[in-house]
């Protein structure tokens, strides 16, 4: 059952006729009397009583008729008050990410966010950091670490893959290791990890690495040849497009417990420049995210 379907059954019923309830709302007759089968194939009982030079309600169609007056206007009214939300959708978006997934993959999209809601502004800020949702007045952050706090609201942007990466000159110069084994003969780069979990149940413990706080510049050091890294494929697959990286031990996948979330304080109501970011990057990331197409 549809709202024109309803607006159709309740003009009928004030002009008394289907030809001009038809005209107007704009359908032909032949679609309005179609529909008024179809409306009457749903409630289960005639509407009307239909005669060559009249139509009436029918007893059914009396008793019905209140009913769909109102739901049609709680519809409307409900309909009204959302595009009435999304035409005042404006305010500062207080909004956190980490630096690298931000300045590759949100910040280019942030021209198309804002030609659609121009009156929005952007409050952003860049870090490797845990920020606090709460305690940092943020109205939304984007977070690839573990999550444990009930005063938040969670969505799932998308899945963060990992694998262990390393240059072409580093691997010619140290060998490629075949097995999980191999690993604690090589320098290793991380980001303060200290060991590295395989999904065959092997856990490696690393032995020597150069350690950096810094998404990008642990892929940088991994380009130029200083070991064996984890990362992200969303970080990575330009590095692997380009043979700067090549994947290292691709027959033993690395055990994969994180993924990228949304965060936003858990309130009965979502302000409107919240929820259509929300929405906007759910569109952008969703069912494949950009690295895996």
């Amino acid at each position: 059952m549809d709202i024109l379907s309803l607006r159709l059954f309740i003009r009928i019923a004030e002009l008394g006729g289907v030809t001009a309830a038809a005209h107007d709302l704009s359908l032909s007759p032949a679609s309005a009397s179609a529909r008024l089968v179809k409306l009457e194939e749903i409630v289960g009982f005639r509407l009307f009583n239909r005669t060559t030079r009249a139509v009436s309600l029918t007893t059914d169609g009396e008793l019905f008729l209140p009913f769909a007056q109102q739901t049609l206007e709680t519809l409307e009214t409900g309909l009204n008050a959302v595009r009435g939300q999304e035409e005042s959708v404006q305010g500062v978006l207080r909004m956190a990410m980490p630096g690298s997934f931000g300045r590759m993959y949100i910040i280019p999209l942030l021209d198309k966010f804002q030609s659609r809601y121009p009156q929005v502004k952007l409050d952003l800020r860049l870090s490797d950091e845990v920020l606090d949702v709460i305690e940092g007045a943020y109205d939304l952050i984007i977070r690839n670490a573990s999550l444990a706090d009930s005063r938040l609201i969670v969505r799932k942007l998308a899945a963060d893959r990992r694998l262990l990466v390393a240059s072409p000159a580093y691997l010619e110069q140290h060998g490629i290791p075949t097995t999980p084994d191999d690993l604690a003969a090589h320098r290793c780069v991380t980001l303060g990890e200290t060991r590295w979990k395989f999904e065959d149940g092997q856990i490696i413990n690393i032995s020597f690495s150069n350690t950096v706080n810094d998404g990008e510049a642990m892929r940088k050091m991994l380009e130029q040849g200083m070991g064996i890294g984890m990362k992200s494929v969303w970080n990575a697959c330009e590095s692997l497009k380009s043979g700067l990286l090549i994947e290292v031990l691709p027959e033993f996948p690395l055990v994969t417990e994180a993924s990228i979330w949304l965060l936003y304080p858990s309130r009965q109501i979502v302000a409107p420049r919240v929820r259509v970011m929300i929405e906007f990057l759910i569109e952008q990331f969703q069912p494949i995210p950009p690295w895996e197409r």
